[in-house]
């Protein structure tokens, strides 16, 4: 089988990167530093893939990444949800006692803001990506500097994991979608997803009728995303996943319902659901 080359964005050993291998254990991975390069690179032929992450359950949606996924008209062909673990990381020989300065992505930092208040006389300091701290930890070998990033990127830059799963909240999740040029339906036999975009007359109650069909059609939603619609000031796009495939008879009769509502509907990728392992 042909290892795929997927992008993700961060370092070397960034959660998305841990996401990546979830789905793929012998995938090429290939780190950008922005989003909207991870696209590129797909759209330029230098990754068959690319992950993007796209909700958080503490922090919620990364909505703008459904915008960089339908301007860039890539295709969404999967999905997969990854715990994120933080841990107290330092250079070999570092003491958890002994450490002054503390860094890491602020997301990252205030999920784990009890921990860090215990650490006394540490000033915590917020850097551009939990990896890249960790590489800078390495980077500067002071054993009184630590990172708050993952496992992974421990291994990556040969730190040692002072503590492990310091984040206040244990059911801290991200879901993260796979994208390509290409669609590509899942297998038959599989339980399906359905991405889509709406634009919507804009009058009264357009969104509730809009959604109307979904339910009679005995359809599961499972996320509904509003977004601005850059072409008007003060409309909006609305971002939809629905459990099925739109080949169904139920989607195609919801589907129906919603074009003689005059919606202009976007099918942004159909895709295997997520099963954790195990």
């Amino acid at each position: 089988m042909t290892i795929k080359r997927i992008a993700f964005q961060g370092e070397p050993g960034a959660y998305s990167e841990e996401a990546l291998f979830l789905l793929a254990p012998d995938a090429q991975s290939q780190p950008y530093r922005e989003f909207r390069d991870v696209a590129q690179a797909v759209l330029e032929h230098r990754a068959e893939l690319g992950l993007l992450p796209i909700e958080n359950s503490l922090v919620g949606s990364i909505a703008t990444n459904f915008d960089l996924i339908a301007e860039s008209a890539l295709a969404i062909v999967g999905e997969v949800v990854s715990a994120v673990h933080h841990c107290l990381l330092g250079v070999p020989g570092a003491q958890r006692a002994a450490l002054r300065r503390v860094l890491s992505h602020p997301v990252a930092l205030a999920q784990c803001e009890r921990f860090l208040r215990e650490l006394s006389g540490v000033e915590v300091v917020a850097f551009y990506d939990t990896a890249g701290a960790a590489a800078e930890v390495a980077r500067r070998k002071d054993t009184s500097l630590g990172a708050v990033a993952g496992v992974l990127a421990a291994r990556r830059y040969g730190l040692e994991v002072l503590a492990e799963r310091i984040e206040d909240e244990p059911h801290n999740q991200t879901r993260f979608l796979l994208v390509a040029r290409d669609a590509t339906p899942p297998p038959a036999d599989v339980p399906a997803k359905t991405t889509l975009r709406l634009k919507l007359p804009h009058r009264p109650g357009t969104l509730a009728r809009a959604l109307a069909p979904f339910a009679d059609a005995g359809l599961n939603l499972t996320k509904l995303e509003s977004r601005p619609d850059r072409s008007t000031p003060w409309e909006y796009l609305f971002y939809l996943d629905v459990e099925g495939r739109a080949a169904e008879p139920a989607m195609r009769s919801a589907l129906a319902a919603l074009a003689t509502q005059g919606a202009v509907i976007t099918l942004l990728g159909e895709y295997a659901r997520f099963t954790p392992r195990g």
